[in-house]
């Protein structure tokens, strides 16, 4: 599924290092486990957890924005060099993203569980297989930076400084890596102030250095790169300093396999927590790396419609990121509060925190929807000055927005599932939405008949439907249908 791809850590919690949320969060001095009674399930509780996510991924977004408006400033060749570049580098971070699911997963289910020394292991295993997997990507993308910016078509002269770009953020993937993991961590235990934290502190660090970088030293494109890789590390040093006594190290972390865990019962093999974690993660990376691939397609049907549609299609799809980076946001915290009751074997109230979901995802959908629709036109003409540009955008923009509505079951039931581990399920779903309603139909209405963007957003409805009905009947199967809870290591 093209989930338009962006959603971040999830969880919640108070201030960073004194967080107290459901599921046992930390409290001054505690560590992952520590009880507490959790708050009822409610919209307003999904909230308190989901708000530093939310800030946390508009922050990531304005990175990527400041960037373009720096190179915009010094030139077109820096800015194409730039617009092919960072996509390719968006391709290597799929990976490792996939995997922080997973590790965040695994830590919600044990930290419910009342499991420090587990949640230690898996946190300890998992960013060790981040860092060696990000290594690995991010040698190849070094070695593939020129080929993979040839196939693109980039034009001659963009070449050099799309490949300088791209060799330098090789050396950020792994960092990149530890820092996605330790965040999805200490989601998975509601601390997701520290994603916010972590996303501002970024942010505070690439202005400054890229301007200085870019305009004063003189590296362009190049001083882009060694500004986001500047930030990504100054990111993941606050990750490290904050997770080092609350996650990498517990009571139990050090036990032996053949000892007894938390509880008493037998202490998972490294092998086995690595496992459990590639049967969540890769069906998320693969979900990740198809919607990239589909949104690569959908961008090819916009430029077959002509220039103007292309421009529009845009336009229109930065608003839809901003509308699912707000839903994005409360997924994240259903899924970790489900998690945390999936943990303690609590079917129920992971079920009830699904629905309180349901509420605040159609609050979050329907209040930016609103504002777009009333400030649509002059948001627009902030992003463009061209009027047929414009109108197309706004002409599309209702339909757009339409397309999110299935999606709020669809998300809320999905981060559900996923809290259950059966990422799996979730990527069927989206693959057969895609390849059976979203590609044809896209190609068909919008290119074919000419309906144009439209077109392209009708299909993007009928996907959204077709995939929210595959997620419900799976949603029924799991959690309608009373079974036996799997262990929280499963």
């Amino acid at each position: 599924m093209t989930e338009r791809t962006g959603t971040g850590p999830a969880g919640g919690g108070d201030r960073a290092g004194t967080d107290s949320v459901a599921g046992g969060a930390a409290t001054p001095g505690a560590v992952p486990g520590d009880r507490q009674r959790p708050p009822d399930p409610s919209p307003l509780h999904l909230w308190k957890l989901a708000y530093p996510l939310l800030i946390a991924g508009l922050t990531q977004i304005a990175v990527n924005l400041v960037d373009t408006v720096m190179l915009a400033r010094l030139s077109t060749r820096a800015l194409s060099a730039f617009a092919l570049a960072a996509p390719v580098y968006l391709v290597a971070l799929i990976v490792v993203r996939g995997w922080a699911t997973a590790v965040q997963v695994q830590v919600a289910r044990r930290h419910g569980a009342g499991r420090p020394g587990e949640v230690a292991r898996v946190v300890r295993i998992g960013v060790l297989t981040a860092l060696a997997a990000g290594t690995a990507v991010g040698v190849l993308l070094y070695a593939v930076a020129t080929p993979a910016l040839t196939v693109l078509g980039a034009p001659e002269d963009v070449i050099g400084p799309g490949t300088a770009y791209l060799r330098v953020l090789a050396f950020a993937v792994p960092v990149a890596a530890v820092s996605f993991t330790l965040q999805a961590a200490c989601a998975g235990i509601g601390a997701t102030r520290v994603s916010m934290y972590t996303a501002l502190l970024v942010n505070a660090v690439n202005l400054p250095l890229g301007l200085l970088l870019i305009f004063r030293v003189g590296l362009g494109v190049t001083g882009a790169a060694v500004a986001t890789l500047a930030a990504t590390a100054a990111g993941t040093c606050y990750l490290l300093l904050y997770c080092r006594t609350r996650l990498l190290r517990a009571p139990g972390a050090d036990t032996d396999p053949d000892d007894r865990g938390d509880r008493g019962e037998p202490v998972e093999s490294t092998r086995d927590i690595a496992r459990s974690l590639w049967r969540i993660g890769w069906p998320e990376m693969s979900t990740l790396g198809i919607g990239y691939l589909n949104e690569a397609l959908l961008v090819g049907f916009a430029a077959r419609m002509g220039t103007h549609d292309l421009a529009a299609y845009r336009i229109v799809d930065n608003l839809l990121l901003v509308v699912f980076t707000v839903m994005a946001s409360g997924a994240s915290a259903v899924t970790v509060l489900a998690g945390q009751e999936l943990g303690r074997g609590d079917r129920d109230r992971a079920d009830a925190w699904h629905r309180a979901g349901v509420r605040l995802l159609l609050l979050m959908l329907v209040l930016p929807a609103a504002v777009a629709l009333v400030l649509g036109r002059p948001l627009i003409a902030l992003a463009t000055a061209d009027p047929a540009v414009a109108e197309r955008a706004w002409e599309a923009t209702p339909l757009a927005l339409l397309s999110m509505a299935p999606m709020v079951l669809a998300m809320a039931r999905g981060a559900l599932l996923r809290a259950a581990g059966d990422t799996r399920s979730l990527m069927i779903a989206s693959v057969t939405a895609d390849y059976v309603l979203l590609i044809p139909c896209a190609w068909l209405l919008g290119v074919y008949l000419g309906y144009a963007l439209p077109g392209m957003y009708l299909a993007w409805t009928a996907f959204a439907a077709l995939y929210a009905l595959l997620i419900h009947s799976r949603y029924h199967r799991h959690f309608q249908v009373k079974r036996p809870d799997p262990a929280p290591g499963a």
